[in-house]
């Protein structure tokens, strides 16, 4: 090629790359990408709560365990230690020299009734509480007294407070006040002859202070020292002695019973279930329970109310009291009584299926019910402890459902808004393994930042399959389902922006209506697995 012809081709290179560096658009281009969203399962544990799996190494099938408390009259529902006021006023003998660390004053002592309600005390351990000592003194000299109570020990050393008091004069007194902790005091109620109770023996003992001058009590000055002891906050660990007969009525009242809070609607028939109904005593007392109702309460839209039937309602129940162990780790064996409720003794398994979200429950206790009286002041009481009503429900999983309604709230991040607004079109798919012998209907919705839902991806449940039993009726191999969901630009919107989603379904397995009801057995290696992928083509700027 000789040297004009490469001189022309130069040139033409030159003008070319010149007239696209200096276009001004933006070349576009359109791909596919293929992009999981979100990964969930729905299993066993989405059908209840607050449960733990009983699994049979044999062949897996399910038993559901399950325990909630209903009701515990508590300590101080029985046991109180007053808040109590002790004043001892001391007046003064007229015309008394006195030097310093001489007793200025006589010491009264002796045993002091101390309120207590209905209860007959005669030990008690504080777990918690105080006294405030407070001296008002006229006198003239500085003085120390001492605040005994030879019947509260700690350590075998009994309680003395000391209030120093500064020189008040023959009009102003002077004041002090003194707190102490009681915490772990043993007391004893019995008095000084040991045959009493709720008496506390207290003596009272003052010096002139020995740095002070010496004490002149004129006829002038009559006035005397007021002390004054309160006892507060008393929270006893451990009180004995005689309680009385006390009744407590508990109700008509509800308790949570979230056992089946997932279930949103549809009816669930059991094949069976065993419910232990117990009331257990902690309390050193003798006792009665009175169960006016146990009803079953579905408040659910369309939910029901179902009283239980057994022999546990409207009938007296006696309950022995618990017995000390004098083992500070565990200090009460329990006296427990369990009533075991089948479909064979009561309609326990209607209650169960009518699926409450709460129970309603009359409990009246009384203590100490006649014949039973006073049985040498041996009635305690440990806190902690106290008398208790709870539920064990054992459920297999052979169930009947029909229109049960699970659902799942899932948090998601997916891209921001901007990728959005360039998605051309696109669609959703669903890949659903189902290991449930039975269908299910499925439906996503879309929350927005307040939980509330905006938008759904389907316009009607979408069908999952059942999957196939062997002839065992168990499922050893899933069920794929692929369900394509259309996506339009507002609901694409609205889902890259989403926080979080609802993903529902709608169970159907056995056959709730027919002539001898067909159940369907849950093992454990049954779940649900979702997986929701966007299939998106976009529109790239470059």
């Amino acid at each position: 090629m000789n040297r004009g012809k490469r001189a022309l081709i130069l040139i033409l290179l030159f003008c070319l790359v010149s007239i696209f560096a200096c276009r001004k658009s933006t070349p576009t281009w359109d791909t596919q990408i293929l992009a999981p969203l979100v990964k969930t399962s729905l299993s066993i544990n989405n059908l209840v709560t607050n449960t733990s799996v009983k699994v049979n190494p044999a062949d897996s099938f399910v038993t559901l365990v399950y325990s909630d408390s209903l009701y515990s009259l508590n300590m101080d529902s029985l046991l109180k230690i007053p808040d109590t006021t002790l004043v001892n006023q001391i007046p003064s003998a007229p015309t008394t020299v006195l030097p310093g660390g001489a007793l200025p004053l006589p010491a009264p002592t002796g045993p002091t009734q101390y309120k207590t309600g209905s209860v007959e005390l005669t030990n008690a351990i504080i777990k918690s509480g105080y006294v405030k000592v407070s001296v008002s003194s006229y006198l003239t000299q500085p003085t120390d007294y001492t605040y005994s109570v030879p019947s509260a020990t700690l350590g075998g050393n009994p309680l003395n407070v000391v209030v120093k008091v500064p020189a008040g004069n023959a009009t102003t007194p002077a004041t002090k006040d003194t707190f102490y902790d009681l915490s772990g005091y043993t007391v004893d109620f019995t008095g000084p002859m040991h045959n009493g109770n709720n008496l506390i023996t207290t003596s009272i003992s003052g010096i002139v202070d020995p740095s002070g001058g010496t004490l002149v009590i004129s006829a002038f000055n009559p006035n005397g020292v007021t002390i004054t002891a309160t006892f507060y906050n008393i929270i006893p660990y451990y009180g004995q002695g005689y309680f009385g007969q006390i009744t407590k009525s508990i109700g008509p009242s509800q308790a949570s019973f979230p056992l089946f809070k997932n279930i949103s609607s549809g009816i669930l028939d059991l094949n069976d279930v065993t419910v232990n109904f117990t009331l257990e005593n902690g309390f050193g007392v003798d006792a009665r329970a009175f169960i006016s109702q146990l009803t079953s309460i579905n408040s659910r839209p369309g939910g029901t109310n179902f009283p239980l039937t057994a022999s546990i309602i409207n009938n007296a129940i006696n309950i022995n009291r618990a017995t000390q162990t004098y083992n500070p780790l565990s200090p009460v064996t329990p006296s427990i009584k369990t009533f075991n409720l089948t479909p064979n003794n009561s309609d326990i398994l209607k209650w169960v299926d009518n699926m409450p979200t709460s129970i309603g429950y009359g409990i009246q206790i009384t203590t100490n019910p006649p014949p039973i009286g006073n049985e040498g002041f041996t009635d305690f009481a440990f806190y902690g402890q106290g008398i208790k009503a709870y539920f064990d429900i054992s459920v297999p999983l052979n169930i009947a459902a029909n229109n049960l309604t699970l659902q799942d709230t899932t948090p998601v991040s997916f891209a921001n808004s901007s990728q959005a607004k360039q998605i051309k079109s696109g669609t959703f798919s669903i890949y659903a393994t189902n290991m449930f012998p039975f269908s299910a209907g499925l439906q996503i919705y879309i929350l927005d930042n307040n939980m509330h839902i905006t938008d759904s991806l389907c316009a009607s449940p979408q069908l999952i399959y059942a999957a196939d039993t062997n002839y065992r009726g168990i499922v050893t191999i899933p069920k794929n389902s692929l369900i394509p969901i259309t996506l339009n630009t507002n609901q694409a919107n609205a889902l890259f922006s989403a926080k979080n989603i609802i993903i529902k379904a709608v169970f159907n397995t056995g056959c709730t209506t027919c002539i001898g009801i067909k159940y369907s057995k849950i093992y454990s290696t049954y779940q649900l697995n979702i997986k929701l992928v966007g299939n998106f083509d976009y529109q790239v700027k470059g």
